[in-house]
């Protein structure tokens, strides 16, 4: 079996009550088996929490956004 790379991909839930928003990076393969015959799964990569504070820090959603693309090409 061999792992072929679709993309990554950025999920974000967002908890309004604490400030809070939980970023989880995944890759997304082709899982090509011997037989012939392939499905997909995803692999976590990253997984983090980002405080609204510290995004504002940051530089903002669009400044961190673009550290996500930078970094995990997603």
């Amino acid at each position: 079996m061999r792992l072929e790379l679709i993309k990554n991909i950025v999920e974000v839930k967002v908890d309004g009550l604490r400030g809070v928003n939980h970023y989880k990076i995944s890759a997304l393969y082709d899982r090509i088996h011997e037989e012939g015959w392939a499905d997909t799964c995803q692999k976590v990569i990253d997984e983090f929490d980002y405080s609204w504070d510290d995004i504002e820090k940051d530089g903002g959603i669009a400044q961190v956004n673009k550290d996500l693309q930078e970094c995990y090409g997603v």
